[in-house]
């Protein structure tokens, strides 16, 4: 898994907004990479809204927020729909799999690929930190991130 202090390996994945995104186009500012496990789930839904309902604290740190699943994008922007209508939080389609398992965060057996995690990475592309949630049931909300990128 990365680790703190470890570089964010770069990515290009396809966004919702039907273009390709990578950790190197944000350089110069912090960024909250966060993985769900599923659209259409509970759990999910209150860690999209809950980023886009507090998105001018984010943005008053000038971070961007950018979700990650390994489902394809257009499930991702149908679920997107009702969890972030104003379009405030960036999801990325993982759906080969590729980024959770260079982060670390992939289940190998089980309904669910990946682990519910967070990075905090700085303007230099250094993630400063790392939280994997011990049960995909559970998000520890957005205050730690919050105080992840105040620290920086």
């Amino acid at each position: 898994m990365i680790k703190v202090g470890d570089a964010a390996p770069d990515f290009s994945l396809m966004g919702t907004d039907g273009k390709i995104h990578s950790v190197s186009d944000y350089r110069g500012k912090p960024v909250v990479l966060f993985f769900f496990p599923k659209c259409f789930t509970g759990t999910c839904e209150r860690q999209i809204s809950g980023h886009a309902q507090h998105i001018a604290e984010f943005d008053e740190l000038g971070a961007k927020i950018i979700g990650v699943s390994t489902d394809h994008s257009p499930s991702q922007k149908a679920f997107k729909k009702g969890c972030d209508p104003e379009d405030h939080i960036l999801l990325l389609s993982d759906f080969r799999h590729q980024l959770v398992k260079l982060f670390g965060v992939n289940v190998d057996e089980g309904q669910l690929p990946n682990h519910r995690a967070t990075f905090i990475i700085d303007s230099h592309g250094t993630v400063r930190n790392a939280h994997v949630e011990a049960s995909p049931a559970e998000w520890a909300g957005i205050e730690p991130e919050l105080a992840a990128l105040r620290a920086l």
